[in-house]
């Protein structure tokens, strides 16, 4: 089976397989516009220290062709280069340096070896077919320099000479330090940046994974409780119907039948969250009324506890969504079971967000049973999706705060 070569090294990006991400041509553009200063800098020294006599129209237009080139290059990357374009740049950009080193003595300039430079970043960019012919063409430079080039006048003498010869090489090392510490430096960075969005990404689909599975259960218990449901439903509307003057019973099975509809709805709300994701949010409500609305749903299932509602009216709107709507709930049964008739719901802006803080008068985190944060850790990944987040705390005077970013209206997507 054959495999399609890939980079050495690439970046995150939009872009597709057949060119470079955008954040790689910015990197590549950055090291060329610096080798080409670093030309036009040896020149100029070259000129005012060792007193040579160099053909300047040519190197001047050498050095023009190769900024034009740069220039081209950072034009097209709005659009994208391809890998192909992209060697196609650094086979030219080796040429025209091969083209000054051919005005400044050949193969015993000791600055040749910044032919490597072109080639270490096809090496790192581009696929091995593409980087293995780049070799290929600054193999073949060097060797032409060899044999064909114009020798350096320099107006010293001979042990002078050898002695410059090594000065540049030593300038040579320091000049090719610089640029491979600063581009590795840049490959680190970029390492480093891939590395953590690939841990986001692992992270989301674990999240994504563990909600998935919940939903199945969910869909599953809707359904299996839905003909239990129905027969209890019959009979309670049976006892309802003969016992509906009953002064004893009739109050209790209102209650009965109060609390059967509310089970009832989580049920169809789960079914259709599990159907739909796209259709379970309802319009925006302001952030008061809907916390108001979902104190009132939850509190039919806990019709003992005491809930204080702490939310200014001015507060800007929510989405109606059920996954909200199960977080806080999820921060309140938990609230609840600590300190049932000491409960505080709470909300403000915090960052963008609608910060949601639901507090307790219990125990605090240490006394918390083993178990007791499975409903908070699928509360904690519903809120990462959608941008928000979740966090625990002691509260000051006993007791726990648990505070949850919510979206705003605008801002879930």
């Amino acid at each position: 089976m054959k495999t399609r070569c890939a980079p050495i090294f690439s970046f995150p990006g939009p872009e597709g397989p057949g060119q470079p991400p955008a954040e790689a041509l910015g990197l590549l553009l950055g090291v060329r516009a610096a080798l080409i200063l670093g030309e036009g800098a040896l020149l100029a020294l070259a000129t005012a220290l060792l007193g040579a006599r160099l053909p300047w129209w040519p190197l001047l237009a050498l050095l023009g062709l190769h900024l034009t080139l740069l220039a081209w290059g950072h034009g097209l990357r709005g659009r994208g280069l391809s890998f192909t374009e992209t060697a196609l740049q650094l086979a030219t950009d080796a040429a025209l340096l091969g083209g000054l080193v051919y005005f400044t003595g050949g193969y015993a300039n000791p600055f040749i070896s910044l032919l490597l430079v072109p080639l270490i970043l096809g090496a790192v960019f581009l696929p091995p077919r593409q980087a293995w012919g780049l070799a290929a063409w600054v193999g073949l430079i060097y060797t032409l320099l060899m044999t064909y080039y114009q020798p350096l006048a320099l107006e010293v003498s001979p042990e002078a000479a050898v002695h410059l010869h090594l000065q540049g090489m030593w300038l040579n090392f320091l000049l090719t330090a610089a640029l491979v510490a600063a581009f590795t430096g840049a490959l680190a960075a970029a390492l480093r940046r891939r590395d953590a969005a690939l841990a986001r990404a692992r992270e989301q689909r674990l999240r994504d994974e563990q909600l998935f599975a919940l939903g199945l259960q969910a869909a599953a218990a809707a359904h299996d409780l839905a003909t239990p449901l129905a027969s209890v439903r019959l009979t309670l509307d049976d006892l309802r119907a003969d016992f509906s003057g009953d002064e004893d019973l009739s109050p209790p099975l209102e209650l009965m039948a109060g609390q059967l509809q509310r089970v009832e709805e989580v049920l169809a709300r789960l079914g259709q969250a599990a159907r739909s994701r796209d259709t379970a949010a309802g319009p925006a409500l302001p952030a008061r009324e809907w916390l108001s609305r979902t104190l009132e749903r939850w509190g039919l299932l806990h019709p003992q506890a005491r809930v204080e509602l702490v939310a200014g009216a001015e507060l800007p709107p929510v989405e109606d969504d059920p996954v909200l709507e199960a977080v806080v709930m999820t921060l309140l049964n938990n609230a609840v079971e600590a300190s049932p008739g000491q409960v505080t719901l709470g909300a403000r802006l915090h960052g963008g967000l609608l910060r949601v803080e639901v507090a307790d008068a219990g125990p605090g985190l240490g006394a918390k049973p083993a178990g007791w944060g499975v409903g908070l850790d699928l509360a904690r990944a519903a809120l990462a999706r959608l941008g928000g987040g979740l966090e625990l705390a002691d509260r000051p005077g006993g007791g726990v705060v648990a505070r949850a970013d919510l979206p705003l209206a605008e801002a879930v997507p």
